[in-house]
């Protein structure tokens, strides 16, 4: 089938009796807290590396260790909830990832703070890989899934602009992660209490009562699989590189204001978020592959105006198409993975896609840090556009060459 359907197909008109409104209010806060460690992390690294003495490089290590723990519980997505249920599995994973960014917030040395990201990574996959299950397989609308990944936008969104203003009033960066620690907590007892909510239909969960479950390998097996990995794995390290660096680069090599640079970094997580509110409104409008066709050759567009940068607006405009560029990728996509593959590989596909995903996020902005050290962060700019490009030729590759 590949990538050639209508999103008529999965339109959000479908009746959906069985999800309660509170649970898709939930999930959109839960996600929405997914989203601050993302916004926050770049602004919170030039301290972070003042308070260990470190390099651009380590920011590398804490994403990549962050990743491995990530690649744990998302890759492991569909058997979890079939041994656990969702709701089991959001609540124990919402205590793992608060106790992962209190480590976070109290690390006196680099080695503790590393430690406690892969905890955070632990806890993050499992609430990133099974929320993205329980859309696709549960909610199965790319309207909600695009508002449910505009929940992350605006968390990440808002985390800048709150550190921005902590760091105003003379407040160290670790008290955000400690905030961000409370309010999955908070997350966490919410699914605890209306857990009866979160219910899966059978077929759902155990998909080989009427499809045949597939095992993991066979799976991986399917070439279209790889190829949607790879697409996932650049369009995530990308996103988060554009987001993790950006506030460096305008404030180490542009010359702009922390106070600035803050705002357009919140910005940049703020057209990301716009762009998936209002791709949720016209996802049922629009063929998949000619939207994401579309937003690709935006983003490597963009991606140039911000390497470019003649004057600061520029980088700044470049910066914010960016973000709405790339903002209906992942959903559309996601919700689309049951009609490319089927019921019987989409557990473990969407599990492999949000894996990949997390190390593309592990990798390349560390990866790019890692260059800058080598030679500057003017480097960051061209390493987007060249990640870009590799999605959008990964993208064409999966469209002309479906599975059959």
């Amino acid at each position: 089938m590949g990538l050639l359907f209508t999103m008529q197909v999965v339109s959000s008109k479908r009746p959906l009796p069985t999800t309660a409104l509170s649970v898709i209010i939930t999930a959109y806060l839960i996600f929405l807290v997914l989203g601050f460690p993302d916004g926050m992390l770049g602004v919170a690294w030039p301290s972070m590396m003042r308070d260990f003495g470190v390099q651009n490089a380590q920011m590398g290590t804490m994403l990549l260790i962050s990743t491995i723990g990530f690649l744990l519980t998302s890759f492991n997505t569909g058997r979890l909830i079939r041994w656990f249920g969702i709701s089991t599995l959001l609540v124990v994973s919402s205590v793992v990832r608060a106790v992962g960014l209190l480590g976070i917030a109290l690390a006196p040395a680099w080695p503790v703070l590393v430690g406690a990201a892969f905890i955070f990574g632990v806890g993050s996959g499992a609430i990133d890989g099974g929320m993205n299950t329980f859309f696709a397989m549960r909610v199965r609308s790319p309207r909600l899934m695009s508002w449910l990944h505009a929940s992350f936008g605006l968390g990440a969104t808002i985390a800048p602009i709150m550190l921005t203003a902590l760091f105003s009033l003379g407040i160290v960066w670790r008290w955000g992660y400690v905030i961000v620690a409370i309010l999955q907590v908070a997350m966490g007892l919410v699914v605890f209490v209306r857990a009866g909510e979160w219910q899966m239909r059978a077929e759902e969960v155990e998909v080989e009562t009427s499809t045949g479950q597939r095992s993991a390998f066979a799976t991986l097996a399917l070439p279209i699989v790889w190829v949607n990995i790879a697409i996932f794995f650049f369009y995530a390290g990308i996103e988060v590189t554009a987001g993790n660096w950006s506030y460096s680069i305008f404030t180490e090599s542009r010359g702009v204001s922390p106070e600035v640079a803050g705002l357009i970094t919140g910005l940049y997580w703020g057209s990301f978020t716009a762009g998936r509110v209002f791709f949720g409104i016209i996802a049922d409008r629009f063929d998949v592959v000619a939207t994401i066709r579309t937003m690709a050759v935006t983003a490597v567009l963009a991606a140039t105006l911000f390497w470019w940068n003649p004057v600061n607006w520029v980088g700044f405009a470049g910066l914010l198409i960016l973000g709405f560029a790339l903002a209906p990728v992942f959903p559309l996509l996601m919700t689309a993975t049951p009609l490319r593959l089927g019921n019987a590989d989409a557990n473990n596909a969407i599990g492999f896609q949000v894996a990949a995903a997390s190390f593309g996020i592990g990798v390349l902005p560390g990866l790019a840090g890692a260059l800058a050290d080598l030679t500057s962060l003017a480097i960051v700019g061209p390493f987007m556009v060249a990640g870009l490009t590799m999605m959008a030729i990964l993208h064409e590759i999966a469209v002309r060459h479906p599975q059959a």
